[in-house]
């Protein structure tokens, strides 16, 4: 049968509206609560109520955490936000295409999965936005104040600009990489170019905790439908997040120490290892000489009775008084 002339246009708007209408019937994800630390609530619909493990999160929800509380959720297979004490987030969007979670006070570690093209995972503040497509990175704000630390990937960070003039177009993103953080200070109405970007070396806390929070795995769809089944899964997360508290109470320098030990450690139980590895935790080599002419290379880890050097084939105990002299290899 042919059609006439007059069905073509028709057709063509046909389609066109049923383009559109798919395109606005986008999927809505699941949220839910995977983890919950002391006093966690979430509202809906105006109304606060206690949340828990299987609480599920819907779009316009907003989840508080108080002091000494963690709240961990989970979007999707996609990623995985860790909320820290004291924080407040809406989730603002769950949809296929995008996600938004606005963090009004506090903390949020987000760990996303790879993204497919036309997917976006963001984290906004009052100060600053952060969007990305695939990596584990840290928004921290407050009222005037918004950090975003990257550990692997990228991110992209626009400060968010009050004036109604501005466009969002002409607001400069800044590509902050892994290893970098990025603080966004805003006072008042200004202009995009007069708003700071200050990007600078990420500090070991923030990337411990971001290491730390992606070690949270992403729970099966499967399982997240059977509160039984999530339960077996609590002691994982809850171990990352008591490592996550703990590094928070410590200072850079104790977090560095920590992590030269651990380093150390691992190294002692290797069979063997090399003298470049002992030298990257140690932070140097050990000339050892001993009055019987002996030379050891390795790192000492304890002086207080016998040395004890670490060396390529083990630990080895010399006798302080054997010890004619020491030196460190650069």
């Amino acid at each position: 049968m042919k059609l006439k002339h007059y069905s073509i246009p028709f057709l063509i708007a046909f389609v066109a509206c049923c383009i559109h209408a798919c395109k606005g019937q986008q999927k809505t994800l699941s949220g839910v609560i995977i983890f919950a630390q002391g006093d966690v609530t979430i509202i809906q619909n105006d109304v606060n109520k206690p949340a828990g493990i299987g609480t599920n999160v819907n779009p316009n929800d907003i989840i508080a955490t108080g002091n000494q509380s963690i709240a961990v959720v989970q979007i999707a297979e996609r990623a995985i936000a860790h909320i820290g004490s004291n924080s407040r987030v809406v989730v603002q969007s769950l949809l296929d295409t995008s996600v938004t979670l606005y963090l009004e006070k506090g903390e949020v570690i987000s760990k996303v999965e790879r993204l497919q093209k036309g997917q976006e995972y963001s984290v906004k503040a009052r100060s600053v936005v952060a969007s990305v497509r695939g990596t584990q990175f840290l928004v921290k704000a407050d009222e005037k104040i918004g950090k975003v630390a990257v550990h692997t990937g990228s991110v992209s960070v626009k400060p968010v600009i009050e004036a109604e003039e501005v466009e969002v177009a002409e607001i400069k993103e800044t590509i902050v990489e892994g290893g970098k953080e990025a603080i966004v200070t805003v006072e008042g109405e200004k202009a995009a170019e007069e708003v700071p970007v200050e990007v600078k070396e990420i500090s070991v806390k923030d990337k411990v905790k971001i290491e730390t929070a992606a070690k949270i795995e992403v729970v099966p769809q499967e399982v997240l439908t059977k509160p039984e089944s999530l339960e077996k899964v609590q002691e994982t997360i809850k171990q990352n997040v008591e490592k996550i508290e703990k590094i928070e109470t410590l200072s850079e320098s104790e977090i560095k120490q920590q992590i030269k030990k651990e380093r150390i450690e691992r190294l002692m139980q290797q069979k063997t290892r090399t003298l470049e590895e002992i030298k990257e935790a140690c932070e140097r080599i050990d000339v050892v000489k001993l009055y019987s002419g002996k030379t050891i290379q390795g790192a000492i880890i304890d002086r207080s009775n016998d040395y004890k050097i670490l060396t390529t084939t083990g630990v080895v105990e010399v006798p302080k008084k054997s010890v004619r002299s020491v030196s460190v290899l650069r």
